[in-house]
């Protein structure tokens, strides 16, 4: 059954390549990552498409600060790169894992926080967007994020050359996390081909963008993130 499944997904994956020829310059990289064993912590790599990885090497300085909402092996890459990274995290499960792992991993430049949603308050769910601090995972659309959104404002405007939003509640995290970008600094937000984000590029259309689309790492569908080049406040 396992072979059966392996060789299941290699062929999913050879139809991805024959829909994008663009995206075989990656393909050893990325169909040695849907074999079992591998994982974004495992192998300390972002859990986002190789393009804009390749991006992140390449921007990345030993210097920069970087803000990080939603932690996994993109944390473990980013200490590896930057001078100081804080990073929120909703799970508390997830959390305990991670902690142990960047103990184990020595990276004391990683500042890693929890913030778990709470119930909201009586009075309906407000419309998903930038001003809701909410999700919209079918488990948690009841569920304020609002704490784990504000965890940015403990820090002062332009504190961060970078900031990452790959968690819940993204078009908030998106909204709160603009001022404290240093200008000319990066928002790159990942997923942005859910329909649900288009909120998020509407806030950010005075900033230039960059899209990256293609193959992602551990799994068979192409996906998108942007990153934004944030201008004066």
């Amino acid at each position: 059954m396992k072979g059966e499944f392996i060789a299941t997904r290699l062929a999913a994956a050879g139809q991805t390549l024959l829909g994008n020829p663009g995206e075989l310059r990656f393909a050893p990289t990325w169909l040695y990552s849907l074999l079992p064993g591998h994982g974004p912590v495992a192998d300390h790599r972002p859990w986002m498409n190789f393009r804009v990885i390749k991006w992140l090497e390449s921007t990345l300085k030993p210097g920069m600060r970087v803000f990080e909402y939603g932690s996994g092996g993109s944390t473990l890459f980013l200490a590896e790169r930057v001078a100081h990274v804080v990073s929120i995290e909703h799970d508390e499960g997830f959390h305990a894992f991670m902690t142990k792992r960047l103990q184990h991993e020595a990276a004391p430049n990683c500042t890693y926080l929890l913030s778990p949603p709470k119930p909201m308050e009586s009075g309906g769910v407000p419309p998903y967007g930038c001003d809701s601090f909410s999700s919209d995972w079918p488990t948690q659309r009841s569920m304020s994020f609002e704490a784990y959104v504000r965890t940015i404002d403990d820090y002062p405007d332009g504190s961060f050359d970078l900031v990452t939003v790959d968690g819940r509640a993204r078009p908030s995290c998106a909204m709160r996390a603009l001022p404290k970008i240093k200008e000319g600094g990066w928002l790159l937000v990942d997923n942005m081909e859910r329909s649900r984000y288009a909120i998020i590029r509407n806030l950010l259309a005075p900033h230039q963008s960059l899209d990256f689309f293609g193959v992602v790492p551990y799994e068979i569908r192409p996906q998108r993130t942007t990153v934004w080049r944030i201008a004066a406040h």
